[in-house]
């Protein structure tokens, strides 16, 4: 199936550049982001702003003032701000993009994924040295007070727990995104596999209609689900 999600597809190929439908729907969500952060962004202006406008400004006070101020401090907080609002709402909006129906979940690829997870880890690396300096940075990844035998061990220990990040942040996003929508086909799928099975029987319609209410449940909890790891991303 062409929306099985589980590699990109082509969209146009003109032999030296090749657009995917990943990039097609990751395009879509951007476009949306503009849209609706350039009204955000034209409220502080002044003047009577919409419902939609306070929502979208209610959510970046509350991802600057509650979560990056707890764990970066207000000046660092600001500093990094838009990189991480900006992160959290490309995420969400490609997660609920992708719920639409004829839809491309982008997030459900690990391509994407893998980029937006290596992005992350970039800036920690890089901008952890800039902030501490290169040897400073190193050096603070062995806790203070360690015998000295123990010191390259747990200096490899924590190399590989600094480079276990973007793995995870990989995986955990694309896993979850692809999970749900497998989940909602196979509940479609026992439609035809029962119709089948009953020969279109009567009887056939019943498990039609648990299938749909069970698909319509996990619809529900995929649209929490995409705010949720777009908040655990970021």
């Amino acid at each position: 199936s062409k929306y099985e999600h589980l590699e990109p597809h082509v969209v146009l190929d003109l032999g030296f550049f090749t657009f995917y439908d990943v990039n097609q729907w990751q395009l879509y969500a951007l476009v949306l982001m503009l849209v609706i952060f350039g009204l955000v962004r034209m409220s502080f202006g002044g003047g009577r702003s919409s419902w939609l406008v306070r929502v979208f400004r209610g959510w970046c006070h509350w991802l600057r003032d509650e979560v990056l101020v707890e764990v970066m401090g207000p000046d660092e907080a600001r500093r990094f701000a838009p990189y991480f609002i900006y992160v959290f709402f490309f995420i969400a909006f490609c997660n609920l993009l992708g719920m639409l129906p004829n839809a491309v979940t982008a997030t459900a690829t690990i391509f994407v994924t893998a980029t937006l997870a290596l992005t992350t880890f970039g800036i920690m690396v890089i901008g952890g040295m800039m902030r501490q300096g290169v040897g400073t940075f190193w050096k603070n990844l062995v806790p203070h007070g360690l015998p000295a035998p123990l010191i390259p061990l747990m200096f490899l220990l924590e190399v590989v727990g600094l480079l276990v990040i973007p793995v995870a942040l990989t995986i955990r996003l694309f896993a979850n995104m692809l999970a749900g929508h497998l989940v909602i086909y196979s509940f479609i799928a026992m439609i035809f596999l029962f119709a089948k099975m009953l020969e279109m029987g009567a009887v056939s319609y019943a498990p039609a209609a648990f299938a749909v209410a069970m698909s319509v449940f996990i619809s529900i909890i995929e649209a929490f689900v995409a705010i949720l790891q777009a908040y655990i991303f970021t």
